[in-house]
């Protein structure tokens, strides 16, 4: 899934689709009923979140050095910049971010996983294990994907 970052809008929407579907052959629903429900109950995130939980899973591995060298040699962490003083110099687990951003280039995964990364909690990102990475990082797109669930949680 993580080849998948920076995909267009349009196969974005047709593999939503398939999920979709996929959720209603398993309860055995018919027609064009809302699934998201159906999708909250299975622990499904969509298709958007699941591309990004992969993309962030394998910089995880990257940075612990339990992903191949090929791989971890595409991103960096960002070096404090020792001339201004900035709430990032605090946080070292910020990715270099690289600068080109033509569409061609944005499904690379030296250029979308920073982006992503980088927007992910402090919390997430310090992770001390993969397993605890994974738990909190699904939580955490699960919350974003289906915002309504964590209101009712509060309740």
């Amino acid at each position: 899934n993580a080849e998948y970052g920076g995909i267009k809008e349009d196969d974005l929407h047709r593999l939503q689709k398939i999920q979709n579907s996929a959720v209603r052959f398993i309860f055995g629903s018919r027609g064009w009923r809302g699934v998201t429900a159906t999708r909250m109950e299975l622990d499904f995130i969509p298709v958007c979140y699941r591309i990004q939980f992969k993309v962030c899973l394998l910089t995880f591995k990257c940075l612990n050095g339990l992903a191949p060298t090929y791989v971890s040699d595409l991103i960096s962490l960002r070096k404090p910049n020792i001339d201004h003083d900035t709430r990032l110099n605090d946080d070292p687990t910020i990715l270099d971010e690289n600068k080109y951003r033509l569409d061609s280039t944005l499904k690379a995964f030296s250029l979308c996983a920073p982006r992503i990364w980088n927007e992910l909690l402090r919390s997430i990102r310090e992770a001390a294990s993969v397993d605890s990475f994974k738990k909190m990082l699904k939580t955490h797109m699960f919350d974003l994907a289906y915002p309504e669930s964590k209101e009712k949680k509060r309740l």
